[in-house]
């Protein structure tokens, strides 16, 4: 994911997503190929210069890196065969598998997987400025000064290999959790020979063979909007493992619903996302009763953001400079922002996806996941609550728990925006407040959930102190200026539903750092 580099993102309700899956004995399917769906194609195949989504679905099945995740989510190793690390925790070594190979797109071999790739590609991920170059510029030791040019010889940083098969990583300070962090791209290898060949092109968007491959899928083709095309890597070291012999995705904008359920009835996919709020739903839950369950609310966070920065306005319904003012005068009050949070209707904005009785199951109160990690006996969304009482009387009683709304309360919404209120006249604060909120208009369910906002937002506040004004972009216009927006100014909005956030490791700074 991306981390925000110029400006603070204010979060008002983060939602997880609980997801309604349907899977039957009775598709069609061989169980050789395995068929779904994906969303938007990767700008690059380049694992080490971008962590987007959009690539991970490309090349995550093709490339291993050091340690990888079960389907527990529990830490394994990978090519790290095994590892030790020193009594002061600030030096990590890892044995290379032995015997690991890098192959092409055609499953043709290339060359062994040696240490010396892991330095490579950590150069390579620093020379193009890695999107997430962030996750390790703090921890490896020198890379910090590496980045920023103080020092211009990278054998200097702390990584280097000791010989073919062993690698070492020199930290900064202690990371009981640095292992964790070894799971995500910027820390994959590249073999640097191929690199090198490759030169501008490595990487290219829609190129299999601009990528080398060590992992158990060969990638073979990807054709923009779509499909993607993967195929079992025969000489994958650990190919016993691996359960399918091909996978497809193909192309879904999310703009027909029923889509996935009709191709999951007719045997092309293996599963399928249902909606309940779709109009064909009654039918399919009789059809699959018993096949059809709410899978656990993970450890991602998507949900309402607030742009305190704002620069751009191409897509507003502000009129005139004095509007602009008075919403970043407002965005930048903290009781303002509070009667924000206690004024949206999680529950329901859950809903617009999950259906009235899976509403709750979605709902996330706190940015961190409450069960994250555990720390003297308590979870983290418990220490936080211990805490909350210290920061307001409006904050006593509230419950951070998943899957329970603990923070929408019109009550306490209209006595914070009071206080706002009487704080912002004084500044010459215009009302009522205009706040733009983009939304993907292929989305029918994004579009619901928006105007679900509006509406409790509106309702308890009241139209004459703020409104939200809902501008509904095509599917790349509203990504360009959401998920996958170059730059701060790039991020033209008030609020927005296009924030979403997955942990880099097993510590809770790795989702509070990207809000500053």
């Amino acid at each position: 994911m991306k981390k925000s580099k110029v400006f603070l993102l204010a979060t008002v309700g983060l939602l997880s997503v609980g997801v309604l899956t349907a899977c039957s004995s009775s598709s069609k399917t061989s169980g050789k190929t395995y068929n779904y769906v994906y969303g938007s194609d990767p700008a690059t195949l380049d694992y080490l210069a971008t962590n987007k989504k959009n690539m991970t679905t490309a090349v995550s099945n093709g490339v291993d890196g050091l340690f990888e995740n079960d389907q527990y989510g529990n830490l394994k190793p990978s090519v790290a065969e095994d590892w030790s690390v020193s009594q002061d925790g600030l030096t990590y070594t890892y044995k290379i598998r032995k015997g690991i190979k890098w192959y092409t797109s055609d499953g043709e071999e290339y060359a062994n997987v040696t240490a010396k790739d892991f330095v490579t590609g950590l150069k390579h991920a620093a020379d193009t400025n890695s999107e997430a170059i962030y996750l390790l510029q703090n921890s490896v030791k020198g890379l910090n000064d590496y980045l920023s040019g103080t020092n211009k010889d990278f054998s200097n940083v702390g990584i280097k290999a000791v010989d073919d098969y062993t690698l070492q990583y020199t930290l900064s300070q202690p990371e009981p959790y640095w292992n964790s962090k070894l799971t995500y791209s910027v820390t994959w290898p590249v073999n640097g020979d191929f690199l090198k060949s490759k030169g501008k092109d490595f990487g290219k968007s829609t190129d299999p063979t601009s990528i080398l491959y060590n992992g158990p899928y060969l990638l073979k083709a990807l054709t923009t909007k779509s499909s993607i095309e993967f195929t079992k890597n025969e000489n994958y070291w650990d190919k016993d493992h691996v359960y399918f012999d091909n996978i497809k995705l193909t192309y879904d904008d999310g703009s027909d619903q029923e889509s996935l359920e009709r191709n999951f009835t007719d045997g092309v996919y293996n599963l399928a996302r249902l909606f309940p709020t779709s109009s064909n739903y009654s039918k399919v839950e009789k059809q699959y009763k018993d096949n059809i369950f709410y899978t656990q609310p993970g450890s991602a966070v998507e949900g309402v953001g607030i742009n305190i920065d704002r620069q751009t306005y191409g897509h507003t319904s502000k009129e005139n400079d004095q509007q602009k003012t008075s919403t970043k005068t407002a965005l930048l009050n903290k009781d303002f922002r509070q009667s924000l949070g206690f004024a949206i209707d999680r529950t329901n904005y859950a809903a617009q996806l999950n259906g009235k009785e899976g509403g709750s199951t979605a709902v996330r109160n706190i940015f961190v996941k409450p069960d994250f990690v555990q720390a003297d006996g308590k979870d983290f969304g418990t220490m936080v609550m211990d805490q909350l009482p210290s920061y307001g009387d409006e904050w006593s009683g509230v419950n951070l728990a998943d899957s329970q709304d603990g923070l929408y309360n019109p009550e306490k919404a209209k006595a914070e925006f009071a206080k706002a209120k009487e704080a912002l006249q004084a500044e010459g604060v215009q009302f009522p407040i205009h706040l733009d909120v983009p939304v993907n208009q292929s989305s029918k369910i994004t579009v619901n959930q928006v105007q679900s906002i509006k509406q409790s937002v509106e309702s308890a506040l009241g139209k004459d102190n703020v409104v939200l004004d809902i501008h509904q972009l095509s599917a790349d216009d509203f990504n360009n200026i959401t998920y996958s927006a170059s730059n701060a100014a790039a991020e033209d909005w008030d609020l927005s539903v296009g924030v979403a956030w997955d942990p880099d490791y097993l510590d809770p700074s790795t989702y509070l750092d990207v809000l500053k």
